[in-house]
């Protein structure tokens, strides 16, 4: 048991650390306990409150969208996985944050949010809405990434950008829809040591896809440990990254089963791309 149980309870900040101890008190105390009380009023002051502002909601809206990311962060932490995460706060972030874009969605068309999802604007651009894109799969570093973290107005178009370049790359307008829903609500995969392919499986079997189409899917899209995937390189480079050799390379892999997987056929795009290398003399 730590120290800090037996003494005075220590003041909560964003460190992993301070998160883990106050766990721990919870876990002698219950949640019902000080310790919880203060980790909770922490979480909604410091997290779920300035998250629903940022998302651009006010009035009734915000508080809604306050309530459900602060409730979204406590689930969060009643998870065990939790405690061997390797950035525990941003676990909790990423909760938060996803249920307060989710409060976004339904505001804006008037549904609840897993109705609303179903509402994208068409891939060709003639009705275009900004609509946010899951925290999942945009932050890989959670809570202490070092760069600061777009601001959500930058996030919103994204997804409209992957649609489009699964359309431009032989998917049926719908189903590129459909497949950019499926992908944004697949399990965090940052804490995984295997890939950014986890929860393919689920995929393949929810949208009727056949399980190298799937995996494929997850991989173009989200990438690996060591590969980019496409909504990154949208928030990072733009547009125009859904355009590059590489990965209309990678794209057209989750159509044609013969073709080499998305990483490997980025890279021999890029390598014919960049031509042979010259030996140094």
């Amino acid at each position: 048991m730590s120290t800090s149980l037996r003494g005075q309870r220590p003041h909560i900040t964003r460190d992993n650390a301070s998160l883990l101890e106050a766990l721990e008190r919870v876990d002698v105390e219950g949640w019902e306990g000080p310790s919880a009380t203060e980790l909770l009023t922490f979480v909604r002051v410091q997290i779920a409150r300035p998250l629903a502002i940022d998302v651009g909601l006010r009035g009734l809206a915000a508080s809604q969208a306050e309530a459900s990311a602060w409730q979204a962060a406590w689930v969060a932490m009643t998870k065990p996985a939790l405690r061997r995460a390797e950035s525990p706060w941003g676990v909790v972030w990423r909760a938060a944050k996803r249920a307060a874009l989710g409060e976004v969605i339904a505001a804006r068309y008037g549904k609840v949010e897993r109705r609303a999802w179903e509402l994208l604007p068409p891939a060709d651009g003639s009705a275009p809405v900004r609509l946010p894109l899951s925290l999942d799969v945009l932050l890989e570093n959670g809570w202490e990434a070092a760069a600061p973290e777009p601001a959500a107005g930058e996030l919103l178009p994204a997804i409209d950008c992957v649609v489009l370049a699964l359309v431009e790359n032989g998917w049926p307008d719908e189903e590129a829809r459909r497949i950019v829903r499926a992908v944004v609500d697949l399990p965090d995969a940052s804490d995984d040591p295997r890939s950014g392919a986890l929860g393919w499986r689920h995929m393949a079997r929810d949208l009727d896809l056949p399980p190298w189409q799937a995996r494929r899917l997850c991989v173009a899209l989200r990438g690996t440990a060591t590969w980019s995937g496409l909504i990154a390189r949208i928030l990072r480079d733009g547009p125009a990254a859904a355009t590059t050799p590489p990965m209309r390379a990678a794209l057209r892999s989750t159509r044609v089963r013969r073709h080499r997987s998305p990483v490997l056929a980025a890279e021999r795009s890029t390598a014919a791309v960049d031509g042979p290398q010259l030996p140094s003399r």
